[in-house]
């Protein structure tokens, strides 16, 4: 029992061992002192400091020993108990520490006045002759006198003296009005078990940034006292009392509440502004605030529409009230900020049009012609002009993608950001002296900017490369020579000496050739990654790698054993060589193979095989990424993304191999009804990973999952008219948006909730974005989706429509079986 800490029940034990043998060799008494200790020291755990002492006093008389008297007398004093406490003070003096805990209340306790314990101090004690120098301290503090002849007193109080807490609290506070950042370091160290812990907590919350929200966590005496020091009048703390009682989060309409009735406390127009801010989540309060402020002006009326929609996520009613707003703002001729707000109102509208783009209905988001129209109106917004540069980008528009990072480069030709932008855009257009010359550009703004170290060193590479290929050799090696001017000595990777030895390869100095090839492969850091860079380098010269490699003597790569930092290194090297773009690095891994099973074989953590999974996944090389993926769901089953990841690779990234009889190539040896089998279990896994995903809140594995199942054409089986199976599956000639089934769901969920009119109004406008599809009559694609989106409509009413609808036959198009 005493060794679980069931001391109650210990202690029960003892004593009834003790009656049983009392004699001292039993040793029964020692272990019935350390359960009532340990017993006592658990009731005053839960602050029952009297019940805690009286447990105590039966050690002396059963045991006949008195253990931790320090803890029974402070168990004494804080439950007010002093005369009782100073006796036993008096009684244990020589057992007791000189400088404990025990020793800072005490001095507590009589600095406050308390006279049964200055009564029982004698003369000569140490607490007492050093009580004259904290007593003065705490004088010339509490009447105003300098900091200066605070700290003077403060001095002769020690670092031992049981006031040291007391001097550290009287230094911090006169920082609150000099240094308040600086106060809270001077009273870390008092310890939560200190008397006076409570006013360092004080300290912290009047020197905190937001000093009325930590006020909001002290009790209501630190709070008074906080208030005192913060200057906070008797009203304004009257106030901080009622705001205190509405909790740490008070809900809209409490915090409504509270401004009205004590607007006369407030700055009016701070008032009124907090109260406009809170009208869109608590709109009743809008008779409250017409009668306090007046009615609402026009554009706060349309702003205050446009938040309320927004909440309700109606993204067109926002639009649509924000669009107003914003022209209202750019034509009213005596606001000098109207155009700036004009310009934030459309950058919030680009905002909330990027929400709406995966509606699968409806105009294209108006995103980029929002942006467009704020730069009209505030021309000096960097972030716009990347943003449209990147939102060109992913529509494929590179003409208008590169003349946005141009018009940036015009407007800021001195960010980093835009220069490094415009880098990237240089390079994708091969325009690699353009490149550079940007790039020299942030490292002159930005020494220390290794990104365009690294791209200005590239950019070097690939117009040596370019040199070499054109038979300018001389160019070539000026580049070169660029290029390792600029790499740092502790960072050289060897790529610079691996293109000079192939320079010299064709310029025909072998000798030369094998030194440069030699260096860079040492220099790649081991001979993993010198092959790797070797292969890539080549390549890219257009030479065949396994000449080098075997002069080299580099051996076979199928036999290098691999390591798990060479193969985390091996896959940064190859996400490197992606970016670039440099293409079929599949091709360059592929001699890699044995080796990297077997390293991939060896690894554990999840983060190293997410790591490679995701590299090879990107490369792509789809059978070293089935069984990286195959390796990680041993170690962690069920993971979303290592299953996506194993199907992809055993479908060669295909989708409709996983739906169609394709699929067997990559199950060799089965049956046909297992290969059907094998087919709808991972076709059911990845839906069942997508739910996981979706549960988990994991949006990247989501996203991927998604992506991939998205491929291809959609294909429902329905049943045959009369009842009987139809002769094929009927394919929904419609390319499928990532989120199908569940947006499928969403818009029939909306359309349910429009009136009858509107409702047909919207169901047409989607049916009429039907593509054309010459083995499937308009009516019939029609009917199917109606059938779909609209869950009312019966099978009868389905039948009705389809017939006299010349169905199509079986072969016509020769749709792919789906999984069924």
């Amino acid at each position: 029992m005493l060794s679980a800490h069931n001391y109650k029940d210990a202690i029960d034990v003892y004593k009834l061992l003790l009656k049983r043998e009392p004699q001292l060799e039993a040793g029964w008494r020692e272990s019935l002192a350390t359960a009532y200790l340990e017993r006592a020291k658990q009731l005053a755990q839960k602050t029952m400091y009297r019940e805690a002492a009286v447990l105590w006093e039966n050690i002396p008389s059963l045991c006949g020993q008195a253990p931790r008297p320090d803890l029974y007398i402070d168990w004494l004093l804080r439950a007010g108990q002093y005369a009782k406490a100073m006796s036993a003070h008096a009684h244990h003096a020589a057992a007791l520490p000189a400088a404990g805990e025990l020793e800072t209340l005490l001095a507590a306790l009589a600095l406050a006045g308390q006279r049964e314990v200055l009564q029982a101090l004698l003369p000569e004690t140490p607490l007492r002759r050093q009580m004259t120098a904290a007593q003065a301290a705490l004088r010339a503090y509490g009447q105003g006198e300098a900091d200066a002849v605070v700290r003077e007193h403060l001095q002769a109080i020690s670092i031992r003296s049981p006031f040291r807490d007391l001097r550290q609290i009287l230094a911090g506070l006169p920082k609150l009005e000099t240094d308040p950042a600086g106060a809270p370091a001077l009273v870390e160290r008092i310890s939560p078990t200190s008397p006076y812990h409570d006013l360092a907590e004080v300290v912290r919350a009047c020197a905190a940034g937001e000093p009325i929200r930590a006020l909001l966590v002290l009790d209501p005496t630190q709070r008074e006292l906080a208030g005192g020091l913060l200057g906070l009048d008797p009203r304004q703390l009257k106030l901080f009392r009622e705001w205190a009682r509405l909790g740490e989060k008070p809900g809209d309409k409490a915090i409504f509440d509270f401004i009205a009735a004590n607007l006369a406390a407030f700055d009016r127009e701070h008032a009124r502004r907090a109260c406009l801010a809170l009208l869109p989540a608590y709109t009743p309060g809008q008779s409250v605030y017409a009668k306090l402020f007046g009615p609402l002006p026009s554009f706060e009326t349309r702003r205050f529409h446009a938040l309320r929609a927004e909440r309700e996520h109606d993204l067109d009613g926002a639009l649509r009230h924000w669009r107003v707003c914003a022209d209202a703002l750019s034509n009213d001729a005596g606001n000098p900020d109207g155009r700036l707000m004009a310009a934030l109102v459309l950058r919030h509208m680009a905002e909330l049009a990027e929400q709406a783009d995966d509606v699968p209905w409806g105009p294209p988001p108006k995103t980029a012609e929002y942006l467009e129209e704020s730069l009209r109106l505030d021309p000096d917004d960097r972030d716009t002009y990347l943003q449209l540069a990147k939102l060109r980008q992913q529509e494929g528009d590179d003409k208008d993608y590169y003349q946005w990072v141009e018009r940036a480069v015009r407007q800021f030709p001195d960010d980093p950001q835009v220069l490094l932008t415009a880098v990237e855009t240089a390079t994708a257009r091969k325009a690699y002296k353009k490149a550079a010359g940007f790039a020299a550009r942030v490292l002159e703004l930005d020494p220390i900017n290794s990104k365009a170290r690294n791209i200005l060193i590239n950019s070097h590479l690939a117009h040596a490369r370019k040199q070499i290929r054109a038979g300018k050799y001389a160019l070539a090696g000026k580049e070169l020579d660029s290029a390792s001017q600029l790499e740092r000595d502790n960072a050289r990777s060897g790529i610079v000496e691996l293109n000079r030895g192939l320079l010299a390869y064709q310029q025909h100095q072998r000798e030369r050739m094998r030194q440069w090839l030699q260096e860079g492969v040492r220099l790649a850091g081991n001979p993993l990654l010198g092959w790797l860079r070797l292969a890539v380098e080549t390549s890219r010269l257009r030479l065949e790698p396994t000449f080098f490699q075997r002069d080299l003597g580099l051996g076979d790569p199928r036999k290098l054993t691999v390591s798990r930092a060479d193969l985390l290194a091996l896959t940064q090297l190859v996400n490197a060589y992606r970016e670039e773009g440099v293409e079929d690095l599949r091709a360059v891994l592929e001699d890699l193979e044995k080796p990297l099973k077997r390293a991939i074989k060896q690894l554990t953590d999840e983060n190293d095989l997410m790591s490679v999974c995701e590299c090879l996944h990107r490369t792509p090389h789809h059978e070293l990424l089935e069984h990286a993926a195959t390796q990680a769901l041993e170690r962690h089953p069920n993971r979303p993304l290592f299953v996506y990841y194993q199907i992809v690779g055993r479908a060669e990234g295909d989708i409709e191999a996983v739906k169609n009889r394709d699929y067997d190539r990559q199950i060799v040896g089965r049956a046909e009804g297992d290969i059907e089998a094998v087919k709808n279990r991972d076709y059911d896994r990845l839906e069942q990973a997508l739910n996981q995903a979706a549960a988990a809140k994991d949006h990247r594995a989501v996203t991927q999952i998604e992506r991939f199942l998205s491929q291809g054409p959609l294909s429902l089986p329905f049943p045959g008219i009369g009842g009987g199976p139809m002769p094929m599956p009927m394919p929904m000639p419609m390319p499928m948006p990532p989120k199908m089934r569940s947006e499928m769901e969403n818009i029939r969920k909306e359309l349910e909730r429009l009136p009858p009119e509107l409702r047909d109004r919207m169901l047409d406008q989607i049916l009429d974005t039907l593509p054309p599809d010459e083995d499937f009559p308009p009516e019939l694609q029609r009917a199917l989706m109606k059938a779909m989106l609209l869950s009312g409509q019966g099978l009868a009413d389905l039948l009705d429509e389809l017939s006299g609808i010349p169905l199509p036959l079986p072969g016509r198009g020769g749709p792919r079986k789906r999984r069924s």
